[in-house]
């Protein structure tokens, strides 16, 4: 390639504003003004000389790369930014006497938290709905203005020695639990904290540790029952401990321990308790053979040291 056609194809002359400036009277100047010209003309060629080298070598070096993305997510796909919470339809929505889509709006108003504007409209639109005929809605507009207006006096809110606050919405609102997002308010932001993964649907219990470092949150779906311990601060999770009791206390036995596709166990956890702030305790109904075997055994976990112990349970 000449030198002319690389610097065309590179961008590194642009002809227009050569020609802008052979017509600002360069032409009508001096013999000394040429001569100065061609100095500044002979100062170019010495530069261009000693980059055409790496200008070409990067040229040739992107038009023969590969895209490189190391993970591809659905955001990216979508080439275009998440929509964001917009509360306005959640406000409107509360006007539609339709009590399923009111239920689902008084719930997500709580995502006003973090604009001071839309945080006082949400308590002022929500107040009605404290006395509402239906008591899932009464219920969670109390639990909504609760957070809203910073009271933070709800059994449902878990307050933490970090300082922050963990919640779910949409409490108890299945025969099953409540909807599978940890919420977490730190240092007066609020933030979505943690889902977990299928076949997990629900959350049904969330129990803090004594020092409320740690916290156990028991999920289920419609077959299964998991268990699983957050180091909140510190953003670290233990094993899923119902599947793990399964198949320790199954390989022991001499049971089949075979994992399903869907993850689903068939097993139980219940009577969970804090034996100390590190020791969760907890009976677990383990199911094999496609429910055929049922054990009974009582589940101690150590967070700490990720030790596990099972006890067969007569």
């Amino acid at each position: 390639m000449k030198r002319e056609d690389l610097y065309k194809e590179i961008g590194l002359i642009d002809e227009e504003l050569i020609a802008a400036a052979e017509d600002s009277g360069v032409r009508g100047r001096s013999r000394g003004h040429r001569f100065s010209k061609i100095a500044v003309v002979a100062c170019l060629v010495v530069y261009s000389s000693t980059s055409t080298v790496l200008l070409a070598t990067e040229y040739t070096r992107n038009k023969t790369e590969e895209p490189y993305i190391r993970y591809l997510t659905a955001e990216d796909m979508e080439l275009a930014p998440r929509a964001q919470y917009e509360a306005g339809k959640f406000l409107k929505a509360l006007t539609s006497g339709n009590d399923d889509k009111v239920y689902i709006a008084v719930n997500r108003l709580v995502e006003s938290f973090n604009d001071p504007k839309a945080r006082e409209l949400a308590l002022q639109k929500l107040r009605p709905f404290l006395t509402s005929d239906s008591a899932k809605i009464a219920e969670s507009a109390a639990f909504a203005t609760d957070i809203l207006s910073k009271s933070y006096q709800s059994p449902y809110l878990h307050k933490m020695a970090d300082g922050s606050i963990v919640f779910a919405l949409f409490n108890n609102y299945s025969d099953y639990g409540t909807q599978n997002v940890l919420w977490r308010i730190q240092d007066d932001v609020l933030e979505p904290y943690f889902s977990f993964a299928a076949p997990s649907m629900y959350i049904k219990e969330i129990l803090p540790s004594p020092d409320r470092k740690l916290l156990a949150v028991v999920t289920s779906s419609n077959k299964s029952e998991f268990v699983q311990i957050l180091n909140v601060e510190k953003g670290t999770i233990s094993p899923e401990l119902v599947e793990s009791a399964r198949i320790r206390h199954g390989a022991q036995r001499k049971l089949d321990t075979w994992t399903r596709s869907d993850h689903e166990n068939y097993s139980y956890a219940d009577h969970l308790v804090w034996s100390n702030s590190d020791t969760l305790a907890f009976e677990g109904s383990l199911a094999y053979d496609d429910t055929a075997i049922i054990e009974n055994v009582s589940v101690t976990y150590r967070f700490r040291d990720k030790i596990m112990e099972i006890q067969p349970v007569k």
